[in-house]
């Protein structure tokens, strides 16, 4: 049971009464423990720390990520990352986000509100690092991530919402290590995609081109993190970049 006020004293009733209590989660962690008198409202205010589940982070391991707007060739690069690890002789677990194939086949299909959009994102995250990404830090795996926390960043970022509440869904996640972020002009991307046979409703041109700006923004900003590559070269190339920027990026928590 709470241990929340049993009476409190209201001015206008000038006595002790028996209060509603209403409960306001926060972004920051805490929860906002309001107690209203049944004829005069609110009366005194207190803030708590939220009761959310443990969730343990680990230190280990490694997490790496690569990002992009569609057509950049990230789903190509994480699997040749993955299987040139893999040929190294490192342990890697390779994943996808969105996890859940529901969840993808929802979000690519219906337009839902921002805000939506980026709680259903972030439940699925949390679900894959919980049952998946986490385990595998812990028995030092590499892990190895076709997007991350920085796709809602800059998805759900181009379509309005605030970086701090994006983050705040997430709090409890662990962040990559590394993310490689695939540039490429939009353009380039849509004649990539054009022969795609399904298409999705985050490949507008328009909206690609934000999505694009809020990447180069993002990546500037955690710019520690970030290794910013031109994906506009052939293929091969590209991983091979990807590799020798790698190195210096993480200098000897891994020898490729």
């Amino acid at each position: 049971m709470e241990d929340y006020k049993k009476e409190v004293f209201c001015p206008q009733c000038r006595g002790f009464i028996k209060p509603k209590i209403v409960k306001v989660p926060t972004f920051t962690g805490e929860v906002i423990i309001e107690y209203h008198c049944p004829k005069h409202g609110l009366i005194e205010v207190e803030k708590r720390p939220m009761k959310l589940p443990a969730r343990k982070l680990p230190k280990e391991g490694l997490y790496i990520a690569f990002e992009g707007i569609d057509g950049s060739g990230k789903t190509t690069q994480t699997i040749l990352f993955n299987e040139y690890l893999k040929i190294k002789g490192y342990e890697t677990v390779l994943v996808k986000e969105p996890w859940i194939k529901a969840i993808k086949e929802f979000l690519y299909k219906y337009d839902v509100d921002p805000d939506a959009e980026a709680y259903i994102f972030a439940a699925d995250r949390i679900i894959l690092q919980k049952e998946i990404v986490l385990p595998a830090l812990e028995k030092r795996k590499i892990v190895v991530s076709d997007r991350s926390i920085y796709a809602s960043l800059a998805y759900q970022g181009a379509r309005g919402l605030d970086e701090e509440f994006i983050l705040a869904i997430n709090r409890h996640i662990r962040h990559p290590d590394v993310v490689i972020l695939l540039d490429l002009p939009v353009e380039e991307a849509l004649d990539r995609i054009v022969t795609r046979s399904v298409r999705t409703r985050f490949e507008d041109p328009d909206f690609m081109k934000k999505v694009r700006q809020r990447y180069l923004e993002i990546a500037q900003k955690y710019k520690d993190n970030f290794i910013v590559v031109d994906a506009s070269k052939p293929v091969r190339e590209i991983h091979r970049t990807i590799i020798e920027l790698v190195k210096k990026k993480i200098g000897g928590k891994i020898h490729l």
